[in-house]
């Protein structure tokens, strides 16, 4: 698997977003999405804020779990285990050298530590700060609210 997918790219693969059509175009690209226990923890919770907060239906919501659980299934989404205590070290060593310029947030650099964790060579994500801080580490990005662009490996 060489792309990694920030949960801002996998969500409007299952809740339709401005973002959706550009998501499923790179996920039938990448063929397959590593699905790490942290994109398990948001896109459960992003799914069932938006049922909570009427975006979606108990009914629609039954529906995208089902989904989910297909994707699984049918290895589209990949269960891929993460050393949670390496990704945090990475993390917060990436915060370290990087946040103050980035700004980004921790999820958006613990996202970054697991796709170099991963040996993923691009990262997927609507978020900009954590694609500058992917650029910075040297992956290739793309934005889905943008062109593709590459960002050279260093």
């Amino acid at each position: 698997m060489k792309a990694y997918f920030d949960t801002s790219a996998i969500v409007p693969l299952y809740l339709p977003e401005i973002r959706s059509d550009r998501a499923r175009e790179e996920a039938r690209r990448a063929g397959q999405i590593p699905y790490a226990p942290l994109h398990a923890l948001e896109l459960t919770s992003a799914v069932h804020l938006n049922c909570g907060r009427g975006s979606i239906t108990p009914a629609e919501l039954r529906a995208v779990s089902l989904q989910i659980e297909d994707d699984l299934s049918a290895h589209r989404l990949r269960t891929t285990p993460l050393d949670l205590a390496d990704v945090f070290a990475s993390a917060t060593d990436l915060a370290r050298r990087h946040a103050q310029t980035a700004l980004c947030r921790s999820l958006d650099v613990l996202h970054v530590a697991a796709a170099l964790h991963l040996r993923c060579a691009e990262l997927i994500s609507a978020d900009e700060r954590q694609l500058q801080l992917a650029r910075a580490v040297g992956l290739d990005v793309v934005d889905l609210g943008k062109r593709r662009s590459r960002a050279r490996r260093r």
